[in-house]
């Protein structure tokens, strides 16, 4: 149905079709994770952030830092501030307008609430209490199996942080 009505790409509807979307499982990162402190090895956002409130940041950071393990990594993968600047021209600023706000979608949750540059991401990451904060580039990084996570190269930035894995770290 969603298809017929134009809400659903061919390539998606394949997708589902497939079962890849079986074992994903949502969260909203607005509120409190249903997962003990320290349960996880490692945490990757990709192409998520921007779709959220800026107020709503903090606690995603707070959130992921709770349950990852002391010394481990989080990564975010989001899209380019930068490049929709470069690709700006006064005479025609749709191709900017859509990068940015990524209005060309029917479906208000796929439109853009916020931007980042890398210095900008970073400074999120360091204002949350993580150290070892460094932009990163496509497949390139610390977070372990990244080859097999890491799958949006094209208009993307990376900024991967560590949790604090002693009390003397969070001093910066």
């Amino acid at each position: 149905m969603l298809r017929c009505v134009g809400l659903l790409s061919e390539e998606r509807l394949r997708e589902h079709r497939a079962g890849i979307y079986r074992r994903v499982h949502y969260l909203n990162v607005t509120k409190r994770f249903p997962f003990p402190g320290e349960s996880f090895e490692a945490v990757f956002s990709s192409h998520m952030l921007e779709h959220i409130h800026g107020t709503f940041v903090p606690h995603l950071f707070s959130e992921v830092s709770r349950v990852l393990q002391p010394g481990a990594i989080f990564r975010v993968a989001v899209p380019s501030l930068e490049l929709a600047m470069r690709i700006y021209r006064p005479d025609a600023p749709d191709d900017c307008l859509n990068l940015i706000f990524e209005n060309n979608h029917g479906l208000s949750k796929n439109i853009h609430k916020w931007m980042y540059t890398e210095e900008s991401l970073a400074r999120v990451f360091r204002e949350a209490g993580f150290t070892a904060v460094a932009p990163q580039r496509y497949r390139s990084g610390r977070l372990p199996n990244l080859e097999a996570v890491d799958n949006r190269p094209e208009n993307s930035i990376y900024v991967e942080g560590e949790k604090p894995s002693t009390i003397s770290q969070l001093v910066y």
